[in-house]
């Protein structure tokens, strides 16, 4: 694995251009709670995206690589399993029901920075043709927020999954420093630091559940309003809890259902003192929620998820993010 000789393989393997595959096609009738995997894959392989399950990929590296995914425990009973594969490393984050709500690829330094100029070429057509796959499926888009990591990113038609190529320019703090058009063709022409697939909205939902220095509060306690008045960022802190409620009604429904619920009194919510939420014309396909308080007017949190109307954002700033991700007005 991960020899001179074993790249060159990757010439006429194609889209089998990585040693270990993950699944195979009867995997992909494995739907996500009647949605299926990903529309994006890794480097052409149907076996190869998030949405499919851990018993996949553990089933089909038995039987094509000596090595085995070394899984390690995350919070709320996810799990991050990797794997050494021939262009880097192949990282899975799993969730507690064992389905992959990312799957990553890490390109090898050799290949990225050119110690292997042969190896290198090989892997850029591969990348070429990743590229030209996902803009068959979705627009990229390009941030370029951060100059120093730029990123490309592709989005589904239902709002749900994402593709990404991720670049890091540190290397390179002599080349000057380019944007828009010129810095596009500039990646174009490069090795992304690593490529991967996700469900955005479980993955966001994971990300915001991570337990901080504090024991968390588990999901049935709410956060009432003590006996002093809140803090404005105490209220903010009590509006994103309630979106994330929602966010894990929504998702749990989802996975039970095939389908997002449409009436919020079916998700059984109860909300934080004085949080008042708003459902946004919610459908199977999609929702949006905005949750207020009357101590701070004007400020809002925002979240959404699926195939929605129109984004949501917030009433002070005009903010929104990524699907799954709760937004809010600054103070």
């Amino acid at each position: 694995m991960g020899s001179a000789s074993n790249l060159v393989r990757l010439a006429t393997l194609a889209a089998a251009s990585l040693i270990v595959a993950c699944g195979s096609a009867s995997d992909l009738s494995d739907r996500i709670a009647g949605h299926r995997a990903s529309p994006f894959a890794l480097f052409g392989r149907d076996d190869m995206r998030a949405g499919l399950r851990l018993d996949a990929l553990r089933k089909v590296a038995s039987k094509e690589s000596v090595k085995q995914y070394e899984c390690m425990p995350l919070w709320v009973k996810a799990q991050r399993c990797s794997l050494a594969i021939e262009t880097g490393m192949l990282t899975a984050v799993v969730d507690s029901t064992g389905r992959v709500i990312r799957l990553l690829a890490s390109t090898d330094p050799v290949l990225r920075n050119g110690i292997n100029v042969h190896g290198q070429l090989i892997y850029r057509d591969v990348v070429r043709d990743l590229r030209l796959a996902w803009d068959s499926v979705a627009t990229a888009r390009l941030d370029d927020s951060d100059p120093d990591s730029p990123e490309m990113r592709w989005i589904d038609r239902t709002q749900r999954w994402g593709g990404d190529l991720w670049y890091t320019r540190l290397h390179r703090a002599s080349v000057p420093r380019s944007s828009g058009a010129a810095l596009a063709a500039e990646l174009a022409m490069s090795l992304p630091d690593s490529i991967g697939v996700t469900d955005m909205p479980a993955y966001a939902l994971f990300a915001q559940r991570r337990p901080a220095s504090s024991p968390l509060v588990p999901r049935s306690t709410k956060v009432h309003v003590p006996s002093v008045p809140p803090t404005i960022e105490e209220i903010i802190g009590m509006m994103r809890s309630d979106l994330r409620e929602i966010t894990i009604a929504e998702e749990e429904a989802l996975h039970r259902t095939g389908s997002y619920e449409d009436d919020p009194n079916r998700l059984q919510l109860t909300t934080s003192d004085d949080v008042r939420l708003q459902l946004v014309e919610p459908t199977g396909e999609g929702w949006s929620a905005i949750a207020s308080h009357p101590r701070v007017p004007g400020v809002t949190c925002v979240v959404y998820a699926g195939n929605v109307v129109t984004k949501p954002a917030t009433a002070k700033e005009g903010r929104h993010g990524p699907p799954g991700e709760i937004v809010c007005d600054r103070p």
